[in-house]
């Protein structure tokens, strides 16, 4: 069954506590954002020192929407962290920046925006954990799904049948059964798990 990990994008602590409190008990791991505001306009809360307050009952993929993420591994490497996931456009050195994960004892999450080709990424397959293809601009929450990525999800499934592949933004019952019919393993989901009332039943909505 497909994966389902609620997004979470803030710009300070409090909301986040909120958000990991409504999924404790239904998530195990969720996608917490984080924006430099150079990479992408906007910029995130970025307190790492305070991540451990969330606790370990919901484990966190962090996806750093930053530039020169190599510079940011080290700060992020916390018990409640599963998975470290870069952009292959902020960094001259994919290759390093994998290392630097992997040295942490964490899976590798490497992410395409939509322009970049899938090419960028074959090379690297065999290193790397998952592969997150942005189905919006990165940065804000509540953007507008771009229906290309389905294609680009399935051309990445027939090179690969092994890879994880994620899709991230825009992510509404609307669309998820067609990324999963492509070749999507995880769809990563803010605005429309955080805007129901029932996040169990949101969770499951885009599973079925």
């Amino acid at each position: 069954m497909v994966e389902i990990l609620p997004a979470i994008l803030e710009k300070t602590f409090g909301p986040i506590q909120v958000k990991v409190g409504r999924i404790k008990g239904i998530a195990a791991r969720a996608h917490l954002d984080i924006a430099d505001g150079v990479f992408v306009p906007e910029e995130s809360w970025q307190e790492q020192e305070r991540l451990s307050e969330l606790g370990t009952a919901v484990k966190l993929d962090l996806h750093l929407m930053v530039e020169r993420p190599e510079q940011w591994i080290k700060r992020w490497d916390f018990a409640n962290v599963f998975r470290l996931t870069f952009h292959q456009e902020a960094t001259y050195d994919v290759r390093r920046t994998v290392e630097l994960i992997k040295g942490c004892h964490k899976e590798v999450g490497l992410a395409l925006k939509i322009a970049t080709p899938l090419s960028a990424v074959y090379d690297i397959l065999k290193d790397i954990d998952l592969v997150l293809l942005m189905a919006v601009a990165p940065g804000g929450q509540g953007r507008v799904f771009d229906a290309q990525v389905v294609d680009k999800v399935k051309a990445l499934r027939a090179h690969n049948a092994d890879i994880k592949i994620g899709v991230d933004g825009g992510i509404t019952p609307l669309v998820a059964s067609s990324l999963v019919a492509a070749g999507a393993n995880v769809l990563v989901s803010g605005s429309y798990i955080f805007g129901q009332e029932n996040i169990k039943e949101a969770i499951q909505s885009l599973q079925s």
